[in-house]
């Protein structure tokens, strides 16, 4: 199943397709495929690569 991140809040989350409005902030906005989606790549998830960190968020990759 793909992980989409949120074009206006940054959230992520697993889903078969994105939804109209964003399960975080409500907004209806712009989702972006964040998926691991190379076949060598051997990760299950999202690929942290593609999704940015905000300023003082803990690492959690």
């Amino acid at each position: 199943m793909p992980w989409w991140k949120c074009s206006n809040c940054g959230y992520v989350f697993e889903a078969d397709k994105p939804p109209e409005r964003c399960p975080n902030c409500g907004e209806k906005c712009t989702f972006y495929d964040v998926t691991c989606y190379t076949p060598e790549c051997g990760f299950t998830g999202y690929d942290p690569k593609l999704v940015a960190r905000k300023p003082n968020e803990e690492s959690r990759f």
